[in-house]
């Protein structure tokens, strides 16, 4: 292209000279005098020519315009180091979410190990010019990490106070890690004569975490990331009072304890000196009127240890609150007064046992959550029980509601949730009885996630009504489960109606399908969207009865349901955090755009 534009202009460039020298030549002649100037002939000729000359520029200008789009349209290659600092500094920005942070997570968002942070500090070590810019940008600097009893927090503790420093008066986010050390292991076997005992269960190094300049410092947000062995240890609540006093009420936003083995021990509240609560409280030698001012004014609490006391200001006027297994025993009184003590809640998750009382329903009325957008009830083993109870006392409002459970199952109490909530997103786990009286009190759910990890389902008997549920193998003698030596024909009941309509329904865990089970469920919900993952496709043939564990078979059988535009079959699970109480730690939903 660029070849054929330059032989253009090379012939072009001298037939352009050659014009305008006869040009000027007509004009000399013209300018002289003589009998030439009163020829009509030549007059005529010369206006010609003088319209043609305008439409030659015009052509030209056409071409400049074509020129310049085709240069516009090219992308310029600009080195990083060109930019303004302004922008410079804004990419940085965008680059170091998720990589300052000391802290690595597993599911559950509970840490699995620490690892030094490269970023922001590697910024600084490119250029001159990347670390003047790096430096004098104060937002870089905010996240503070410490690593109690490690190997890494001498360096941590130093870099620690230059971060400070160089964020100026942004607020900063301070974040201690206990990732768990070899001598705090060893002290449960330790006796009162060997050397290295210490009854304090303390040492010097352990108050390597005063990196504040001033008394007073802008922190939005204090985080524990713990690993507790036998007891929770006295540098905790030092910590804590360091930090507390040097808040600033309004700025202290978000306070979130995670502690890994907390649920063992028995947890003490956290309580002022000044006012304590309990008499087995880890005492705090801050004000209480400071305290509790402070905690008034934090909206987002995440914890399962270094717990304030419920009647604490901490549980007012939350809009996210996140309760773990681990903090000290709460009843349903207290639980429904710290829920009606924020009545702005928009993300409830709730994975503790809650005491309730039989008597209980007689003392309080449901709370009502006017902008809850998101409740997690997430509890095992032998506190099940909690669940039915918990949504017995929440009545939603209006907004749409992603609901996550794992709890007793309580057909009552869901079809009447379902009744008063707008529930839009459904994540349930091991859950094998009929959810369809519930579903029927929906008109659409975008999303329905069923979870049945270590349950060894093998049927759709939550989604059916049990008349409908076809048993796999042969239906007239099941001991036959497999194959037959009579050729079973199975002719599929017709799909029972609904009122509910599932967007995008994603089954995970299950040991294997019916065919015909699917196909009730597609026709009875509508559902246009379908993702399996793992699981045989157990179908009738000719022949007898199969179980197919073949995945290209699987995916060709489950395409010959028509009703649902998508249908993707998965053999395996991508995750193997099957058993974690957090639903985004199941599957990537996100993924799901593509299809």
């Amino acid at each position: 292209m660029s070849q054929e534009l330059a032989a253009a202009e090379d012939h072009l460039r001298p037939a352009l000279d050659r014009y305008v020298r006869a040009c000027s030549s007509a004009r000399d002649a013209c300018i002289s005098g003589g009998w030439l100037n009163s020829s009509p002939d030549l007059l005529k000729n010369l206006q010609k020519r003088s319209d043609n000359i305008a439409s030659h520029i015009q052509k030209l200008q056409g071409a400049r315009a074509v020129i310049h789009a085709a240069r516009n349209s090219i992308s310029k290659i600009t080195l990083l180091n060109e930019f303004p600092a302004e922008i410079l500094a804004h990419i940085f920005q965008l680059v170091l979410p998720g990589q300052s942070c000391l802290v690595l997570r597993g599911s559950e968002r509970k840490m699995s190990k620490i690892k030094y942070p490269l970023f922001p500090d590697a910024l600084a070590h490119v250029c001159s010019y990347w670390r003047r810019i790096a430096i004098t940008t104060p937002s870089l600097w905010t996240h503070i990490d410490i690593a109690l009893d490690h190997s890494l927090n001498p360096g941590l503790f130093a870099r620690a106070k230059v971060y400070a420093t160089r964020a100026g008066q942004l607020p900063l986010e301070i974040h201690i890690s206990d990732p768990g050390s070899q001598r705090e292991s060893n002290y449960g076997g330790f006796r009162g004569e060997h050397p290295e005992y210490n009854p304090s269960h303390d040492w010097d190094d352990l108050n390597d975490f005063k990196v504040l300049a001033a008394d007073t410092v802008p922190i939005k947000s204090l985080e524990f990331d713990l690993k507790i062995h036998t007891r929770y240890r006295d540098t905790y609540y030092s910590v804590l009072e360091y930090f507390f006093a040097r808040s600033k009420p309004g700025v202290l936003t978000r306070y979130a304890t995670e502690c890994v083995n907390s649920e063992w021990l028995e947890p003490p509240f956290i309580e002022p000196a000044e006012t304590p609560y309990t008499r087995s409280g880890a005492l705090l030698t801050v004000p209480s009127a400071h305290l509790e001012e402070l905690w008034l004014r934090i909206p987002i609490v995440r914890i399962n240890c270094l717990c304030p006391h419920y009647k604490s200001k901490l549980y007012h006027g939350l809009t996210e609150l996140y309760i773990g297994k681990g903090i000290p025993e709460i009843t349903g009184l207290q639980l429904v007064n710290i829920l009606r003590s924020s009545p702005k809640l928009q993300v409830f998750h709730l994975n503790a046992p809650v005491e309730f009382a039989d008597d209980d329903e007689g003392l309080f009325e449901p709370v009502y959550l006017e902008d809850l957008r998101c409740l997690n009830i997430m509890i095992r083993g032998d506190d099940l029980l909690s669940g039915p109870d918990m949504l017995r006392w929440i009545t939603p409002g209006s907004e749409s509601l992603r609901l996550a459970y794992m709890g007793t199952p309580c057909e009552e109490e869901f079809e009447s949730f379902f009744s008063r909530a707008n529930v839009t997103e459904f994540y349930v786990m091991a859950w094998i009885s009929p959810l369809s009286p519930a579903l029927k009190q929906t008109l659409r759910l975008e999303i329905l996630v069923l979870n049945v990890f270590g349950c060894g389902t093998t049927d759709l008997r939550s989604l059916l009504d049990w008349d409908d549920i076809h048993i796999s193998g042969n239906d007239d003698d099941n001991d036959n489960y497999g194959g037959s030596d009579e050729p079973v024909e199975h002719t599929p009941a017709p799909a029972p109606s609904s009122t509910a309509r599932i967007d995008t329904l994603c089954l995970l865990w299950y040991l294997e399908f019916a065919f015909e089970d699917i196909q009730k469920v597609v026709e009875m919900y509508l559902v246009q969207r379908l993702f399996i993952y793992s699981g045989y496709l157990c179908y009738q043939t000719e022949e007898e009865r199969v179980v197919c564990d073949n995945p290209r078979n699987i995916r060709a059988k489950l395409a010959t349901i028509t009703t649902c535009p998508i249908i993707e079959y998965f053999p395996k699970v991508p995750s193997d955090a099957g058993d974690s109480i957090d639903p985004d730690d199941w599957i990537d939903t996100g993924a799901w755009s593509r299809f």
